[in-house]
């Protein structure tokens, strides 16, 4: 009888550890905030991924800009012909907007390397599915390093 009972006690504690791990994983991802108190807002799972949007300035000089965007919070912004121009930091999503914060602009391409802390930022975003994919458009929020209001999923 006390070996049916220690068996039974074992299940118990498998079938507990197995809820915990359940629960866990069907948590939304969420971003820590940083030391001023930004983020915490959600990551949207639309949003993940690889991102390009191209200049033609001029229309010879075609420039393709890359904009990664990670499950993990973080994200890498860059000129595809010039790596070394880059935005990289974290980001949070909430309300409809996606919450900029600890960017670091580097441009290795110049002597000395620039490289600066910028200030946190926001741009109000959607997705739409049109004949041609999935379309990110984002808010020409005045300044936002992220530049033209559309990017194409690649």
């Amino acid at each position: 009888m006390t070996n049916f009972r220690f068996q039974m006690r074992k299940v118990a504690t498998i079938v507990a550890c197995l809820a915990v791990i359940i629960m866990f994983a069907a948590c939304d991802k969420t971003n820590p905030d940083d030391d001023n108190g930004n983020g915490g807002g959600k990551i949207d799972t639309k949003l993940v991924g690889h991102w390009e949007r191209t200049d033609y300035v001029p229309v010879t000089n075609p420039k393709y800009w890359h904009w990664l965007i990670n499950k993990d919070g973080t994200f890498h912004y860059y000129l595809v012909s010039s790596a070394e121009y880059s935005y990289k930091g974290k980001y949070s999503v909430a309300n409809g907007k996606i919450n900029f914060t600890n960017v670091v602009f580097t441009n290795a391409g110049i002597t000395p390397v620039h490289v600066s802390n910028e200030p946190n930022s926001w741009v109000s975003y959607e997705i739409v599915r049109d004949e041609f994919g999935d379309q990110l458009r984002i808010s020409d929020n005045e300044g936002s390093f992220t530049g033209a209001t559309w990017w194409r999923r690649q």
